[in-house]
């Protein structure tokens, strides 16, 4: 059947369509056979009122700004989608960087409350109330959680910090602190009294190696607060140098709670070099005096040692000092 829509040949239409390219599409069934003609206006006039209502509906969306929305029965495929999808993009970007920045500072209090855990368990306490407040200050900033763990810590550490200072006040009190020389009559009470770690070093102030036993006793007094540290004149103490049998000056005499638990006889075991007796360092009497008990000392690791040795500082006659010649009392 031939097409009406595009009339070719020298009929009626095609001449009208020729002259008119447009009109097929207002009135498609122009020119068709006279009698098939009501039939044929019929469904032309539907269809361009149908077109005509198509453009009007056009015109108001275009009036009306909405021509460009989607119907929401049909997927979304222009500017309406574009919105929603920049507000879904939006909205995830921000979850994405809250989540992350609650990583990050979940992570932060994490690390610092590790590091508040390791400094504490590292934290030596020390016998100086002003640098044990020092350090309590430094890590207080630490401590402000709510972590359990952390505060039960918090409150070990400052009850120790009390205790501590309870315990150093009495023992200035005591005479601790220092090294002191008693006479023959406060023996007694000196070293069996309210003190109980006491070291008393019988001398003479003749004798050159009971004068070195004193320059390290100095140090140690003043650096170990927990034991009492005397000195007493051997000649002006007859009846003890007879009691203890000294036949050897210096003779140092340890003390726990009255009860003797320890005697040095001269330098015996501290020297460095058995051809060299006099030499020795501070450190060896501390370890010494450790051993008993009456003092709290550590050993310096070999690291320690390593890095002496790199700066230096070695181990020369009484004290550490170093290359230069200048004395380290250690």
């Amino acid at each position: 059947m031939p097409s009406h829509q595009n009339p070719t040949g020298n009929s009626k239409a095609a001449k009208f369509v020729a002259a008119n390219p447009l009109a097929p599409l207002a009135d498609p069934f122009a020119g068709m056979g006279d009698d098939q003609k009501e039939l044929h206006k019929e469904v032309s006039d539907n269809v361009n009122k149908r077109v005509e209502k198509a453009m009007e509906e056009l015109q108001q969306k275009h009036a009306a700004g909405t021509n460009e929305l989607d119907d929401p029965d049909r997927a979304p495929t222009g500017q309406a989608y574009k919105e929603l999808h920049k507000q879904q993009m939006d909205l995830a970007r921000r979850q994405t960087a809250a989540r992350d920045q609650e990583d990050k500072q979940r992570m932060q209090q994490n690390r610092q409350i590790m590091e508040a855990k390791d400094q504490i368990r590292r934290m030596k306490f020390t016998e100086q109330s002003d640098h044990d407040d020092e350090s309590e200050d430094e890590f207080d900033h630490l401590l402000d959680e709510e972590d359990p763990s952390l505060i039960q810590l918090r409150e070990a550490r400052l009850a120790q910090l009390k205790r501590e200072q309870i315990a150093r006040a009495e023992n200035i009190s005591l005479g601790h602190g220092t090294l002191r020389t008693i006479l023959q009559d406060e023996y007694l009470p000196e070293c069996t009294g309210s003190s109980r770690y006491v070291c008393i070093h019988f001398f003479q102030d003749e004798f050159e190696r009971c004068k070195i036993m004193d320059f390290h006793l100095k140090i140690v007094a003043e650096e170990h607060i927990e034991c009492k540290f005397l000195r007493i004149d051997a000649a002006k103490a007859p009846f003890f140098v007879a009691k203890f049998k000294i036949q050897v000056l210096p003779s140092l005499f340890v003390y726990d709670t009255g009860k003797e638990i320890g005697r040095l006889t001269g330098f015996d075991g501290l020297a460095l070099n058995p051809k060299k007796p006099d030499e020795w360092h501070t450190g060896r009497l501390q370890e010494w005096l450790a051993e008993k008990g009456v003092i709290r000392y550590e050993k310096p690791s070999e690291e320690v040692e390593e890095e002496r040795k790199r700066m230096g500082i070695v181990m020369r006659g009484a004290v550490y000092s170093d290359r230069s010649g200048v004395v380290d009392e250690y």
